[in-house]
């Protein structure tokens, strides 16, 4: 009797159950998997405090630095005048920023002593909560996105077509102050189930921003325990450790800030899309599409699980006639359950001419942007630029879809998000929120690696205020500095590549399954 592992590894389930009762049969063993030792527990204490006090700082200092603008009463408290830019200095500001990130991204790579010791995932959870507490009292902070959400909410409760007109067409409105200059005016880029979502806020809490904003974040920590409790499933369908799936995947501080924090939609996708894969690896595909598609109401980009997914599915079949028609099910099923809930939405497929929105946000973090703006920066050829990136990400998600088999439906899903998002027009932090979890969860030792260090490095991509620290240095210098910084990552990871050859052989290394 065997099972496989989404790696396409074959596992004996008697080889698990062995290994489980040798740990039973040595309690040692067993405490130090379970990561009871004194020390593993002083690892705990040490880290939970450096997160809460880094936390801490990052609310107490509120969103003056880097800040779009400078709106009162949009949250319960103002930010500290004594720690504001204008009080202290920029210099000293964005020092003591920057210490207090680090100071948490030490924090979590300290935890990783304890991951390694075995202590449960129960544990690291009890930390992440405590690290989540200031945030979750706390503006949102690294982007204002969130007030967006809010502004659409209220406009579309006023009667504003949110396809047609950005929520600014209200003029001096409460509801929508909190949102951005740029998106204020611009109409909406999200799928319409969500914008229905954000219109039933509205009208619940007669347009408030703030009761709208909470309720926000309160779905955002729900969708976040929700994909937490994925992610331990996945990776113990996988046979790897629980433990490790949440360190990387939720008590990350890159997520938390993102999701617990700034109240990004993508929590909500990513809490209806890791379901929808678990769902298909478990062998139920067509019932994993309909929850990628819900996922797809939030983010549209969501979709491209439903064809890995399909291309998993097609792959698994012995002959031609069979994958065409599991191909042809699955997408003809993605495809009409996403019109339906489009059309029940009632706002009509108007949505689709504001996808390209976000992409007139020029940030250098693109790499699209930044080869556009380093090839002519007085008059980039940024439309020709991106459409050949956008050709280049096709290619590169068939390729990545049809390694689905060999890699596993996870690892496929991860590596395609990261095509869609590096070949997109614009890049932000919070985009990699998805792959992120799908590699905690499924990912080899290299892609956890890869995890830890961009989520560290993005810490520092973006201020509290939500402005881009490289949109703040001098172009096109920066947009040179990334393109070349994105060529050395493209080298060493085809260097990486031919070493190691990933198509042909798996990196082996799952953890012991826990013993409960």
């Amino acid at each position: 009797m065997h099972e496989t592992t989404g790696r396409g590894q074959e596992r004996t389930v008697s080889a698990r159950v062995a290994g489980s009762a040798d740990r039973l049969a040595d309690p040692s063993a067993d405490q130090r998997a379970r990561g009871t030792t004194g020390g593993t527990v002083a690892v705990l204490v040490l880290a939970g405090l450096l997160g809460v006090t880094a936390a801490t700082y990052l609310v107490i200092a509120g969103t003056t630095l880097g800040s779009h603008l400078f709106v009162p009463e949009l949250w319960f408290f103002e930010n500290s005048e004594a720690l504001a830019p204008r009080t202290i200095g920029e210099t000293a500001a964005s020092t003591w920023n920057a210490v207090a990130l680090g100071v948490w991204a030490v924090a979590w790579l300290l935890l990783l002593v304890a991951v390694r010791r075995g202590v449960a995932a129960g544990w690291l959870l009890l930390v992440g909560g405590a690290w989540s507490v200031p945030l979750a009292v706390g503006p949102p902070l690294f982007s204002g996105d969130a007030y967006f959400y809010t502004a659409i909410g209220a406009a579309v409760h006023l009667g504003v077509d949110p396809y047609e007109n950005g929520p600014g067409v209200l003029g001096d409105e409460w509801a929508v102050r909190g949102a951005e200059e740029f998106w204020r005016d611009e109409p909406t880029p999200y799928s319409p189930p969500f914008v229905f979502l954000l219109r039933g806020l509205a009208r619940v809490f007669h347009a408030d921003l703030i009761s709208s904003f909470v309720t926000l974040r309160v779905l955002s920590v729900l969708a976040l325990l929700v994909s937490a409790y994925v992610l331990v499933q996945i990776a113990r369908d996988l046979g790897f450790a629980a433990n490790r799936a949440v360190w990387l995947g939720v008590l990350n501080p890159l997520v938390l800030l993102h999701v617990v924090s700034a109240a990004h939609n993508d929590a909500l996708m990513v809490a209806l899309l890791l379901p929808g894969l678990l769902l298909a690896l478990r062998g139920r595909p067509l019932l994993g599409v309909l929850f990628c598609v819900a996922a797809a109401g939030i983010k549209v980009i969501a979709l491209v699980a439903v064809f890995v997914i399909g291309v998993d599915h097609a792959l698994k079949q012995t002959t031609w006639p069979g994958r065409l028609r599991a191909l042809a099910v699955t997408g003809g099923l993605g495809a009409g359950a996403f019109a339906l809930t489009v059309q029940l939405s009632g706002f009509g497929w108007g949505w689709l001419d504001n996808l390209d929105t976000p992409g007139k946000a020029s940030e250098p973090l693109a790499p699209a942007t930044a080869l556009a703006m380093a090839l002519d920066w007085r008059d980039p050829p940024i439309d020709g630029v991106r459409q050949g990136f956008l050709i280049a990400g096709v290619v590169l998600v068939l390729v990545y879809s049809g390694l689905a088999k060999r890699w596993g439906l996870l690892r496929s899903t991860g590596w395609v998000f990261v095509v869609v998002i590096a070949t997109g027009s614009v890049v932000w932090p919070w985009y990699l929120l998805v792959p992120t979890m799908i590699f905690a969860a499924a990912g080899t030792r290299s892609e956890r690696v890869m995890v830890a260090v961009w989520s560290v490095l993005l810490l520092f991509a973006t201020q509290p205020g939500g402005q881009s620290v490289l949109g703040l240095l001098s172009r096109p210098e920066v947009d040179h500095v990334m393109l070349w910084t994105y060529v050395v990552l493209v080298i060493g990871g085809l260097a990486w590549a031919m070493r190691n050859r990933p198509w042909r052989r798996q990196e082996a290394e799952p953890a012991p399954a826990d013993v409960s």
